[in-house]
């Protein structure tokens, strides 16, 4: 068959062909995923556990060398690291480099359940473990959310986790993180003066404290075929409660925590991470796109729901954009045609 023939004397098949083909890439061009930079899995995760008070023996014989028996039994586990220090575990595991990354999320489920295994075999004291395997993801959008003086941490906090909220039910976004969060705390600043005169010591307020701020399972009740769940409500829900705290002395004196020490709501100091951006006190918003996601589509809706979202905060508060992945995208893209 002469197709150069065919292809002369049939123009009109050729064109419809052809026709096709260019609509099946433009069609394509577009569903394809746009992003910065290429997705990749960071084939390592790190697992750190804290034991206050504990020597840097303990915390090796107690929880480092457990955690590292239980994670070796994974058979796909290359090599494992370790750092013990007084207080603090740190357990470095690696897998081997030739596994497929669409099979990490797989993995990473079976050693988090090893890792809440040996949970119940850790001193009392030991913190929960905490596993982190979030290393390869990329915040290719961000932005900053200030706040004009006058504002405390607490507000600027508050609306932006509203924003988080409003961002992560977008399509293609993998995940909202905030940055620059301050850690709220209580202060117990206790009067030595008034303590010495109290008969009571500062373990004994300690030990009262962290007894009756504790989530225990009360139990549940039968009543014929109704059973009925026992709710003892122990925690501490404001700072009255605290202040009106009973301390029972090693002599069996009592004595309420205000008449001892002053109560005051605070941050942390000096705090883990903090943001300002042109002067400002701020927390950052970075938004990542899911594997195989259009960032420039999903950058254009992001910027459509600041607009709404923006309208609805109060004088004094502002979004910044800081970096924007689906823009760099586009003239990359443009750049290549």
């Amino acid at each position: 068959m002469n197709l150069a023939g065919y292809a002369l004397n049939n123009k009109q098949v050729i064109y419809f062909f052809l026709t096709i083909t260019l609509i099946g890439g433009f069609v394509a061009y577009d569903m394809l995923g746009k992003r910065e930079d290429a997705p990749f899995v960071v084939k390592e995760m790190i697992i750190t556990t804290y034991y206050p008070g504990a020597s840097q023996y303990d915390v090796q014989e107690q929880v480092t060398e457990i955690i590292e028996r239980e994670i070796q039994s994974h058979p796909l586990v290359d090599w494992i690291k370790s750092e013990s220090q007084p207080g603090y575990s740190l357990v470095h595991v690696s897998m081997y480099q030739s596994i497929a990354g669409e099979e990490f999320q797989q993995i990473w489920d079976e050693l988090r359940r090893k890792v809440l295994n040996v949970q119940p075999q850790l001193p009392k004291e030991a913190s929960a473990i905490m596993v982190n395997d979030d290393f390869g993801d990329v915040f290719g959008i961000y932005y900053v959310l200030t706040a004009d003086e006058g504002y405390t941490y607490d507000e600027l906090e508050d609306y932006a986790q509203y924003i988080k909220q409003k961002l992560v039910t977008i399509e293609d976004v993998s995940k909202v993180n905030l940055f620059g969060i301050q850690d709220r705390i209580v202060n117990v600043y206790i009067s030595e003066q008034k303590l010495s005169n109290s008969g009571i010591t500062p373990s004994d307020i300690e030990e009262a404290i962290t007894k009756q701020n504790q989530l225990v399972n009360s139990g549940r009740m039968q009543t014929g075929s109704t059973e009925i769940r026992v709710d003892a409500v122990g925690t501490f829900q404001s700072l009255g409660e605290i202040e009106n705290l009973v301390i029972t002395g090693k002599q069996g004196n009592q004595i309420r925590l205000l008449d001892l020490a002053s109560v005051e709501r605070d941050y942390a100091d000096p705090p883990r991470t903090k943001m300002r951006m042109n002067g400002l006190p701020g927390i950052g918003i970075g938004v990542a796109t899911r594997v195989g996601g259009n960032s420039v589509k999903m950058g254009a809706k992001v910027s459509d729901k600041l607009e709404e979202v923006e309208e609805l905060l109060p004088v004094g508060m502002e979004i910044n954009g800081v970096y924007h992945e689906d823009q760099i995208a586009v003239e990359a893209n443009n750049g290549f045609l």
